[in-house]
């Protein structure tokens, strides 16, 4: 039991197609033969292995202890930091969910996949239309870029939904060897600026494995 005391197991997830937390108000598990993924004019997901994750408290001397999300898509790897006061859940085989303790918000990240065409690349116009085809109702408030892993992709500010359920969420598309990594933030149109430091804590520490399949997840040091 010493020789882990540093690096415990916290929890462990397997996403399952169709799960989703019932409270978050407005969001329908997709079904089986759901054209809204199918119909995208690029991307490839039916393709892609199903996710599985697990969460590690990791800790030790000289190192801040920390959250870290294992997920795994057939050959590849990836990690982030969890940010503090979200827990995990998950909303399909190919996205996982972290949702903050006051049910505030949500974060989540997706792997949707190659994209199709090797002379197309994945510009802002693809990522406009997979935007849209998740938020038909969306009205894209915002346009930027989001890095990650080394990467840069494009990302928006949108808002989507009415009335007592009007939403505000950052989406952003960074493509990487492993396919296009799909990063967003939902929230009420309110909680959405408080929490866009969440998404970048996760965002900065996301780390993806080579063609080796190694990946590096540098532990935190406290002298920093």
């Amino acid at each position: 039991m010493q020789a882990i005391k540093g690096l415990k197991l916290f929890i462990v997830v397997v996403c399952h197609l169709g799960f989703l937390e019932g409270a978050w108000a407005g969001a329908t598990p997709p079904v089986e033969g759901d054209s809204k993924t199918a119909s995208a004019k690029d991307a490839n997901p039916t393709n892609q292995p199903p996710i599985s994750v697990a969460v590690k408290f990791e800790g030790g001397p000289g190192q801040i202890s920390t959250s870290r999300a294992y997920i795994t898509a057939g050959t590849n790897k990836f990690a982030f930091l969890v940010p503090s006061e979200y827990k995990l859940t998950c909303a399909d085989s190919q996205k996982v969910t972290l949702m903050k303790g006051d049910g505030s918000c949500l974060i989540s990240v997706r792997v949707i996949g190659s994209f199709v065409g090797a002379s197309k690349a994945f510009d802002g116009a693809a990522a406009r239309e997979l935007v849209l085809e998740e938020h038909p109702d969306a009205t894209i408030t915002t346009e930027f870029g989001m890095s990650a892993a080394n990467a840069s992709g494009p990302a928006f500010e949108i808002r989507w939904g009415s009335g007592a359920v009007a939403r505000a969420s950052r989406v952003g598309f960074v493509p990487l060897r492993a396919g296009v990594i799909e990063f967003s933030l939902d929230a009420s149109l309110n909680n959405l600026g408080p929490s866009l430091g969440d998404l970048n804590y996760l965002v900065v520490t996301f780390r993806a494995s080579d063609e080796n399949g190694k990946l590096e997840a540098t532990p935190l040091s406290d002298k920093l």
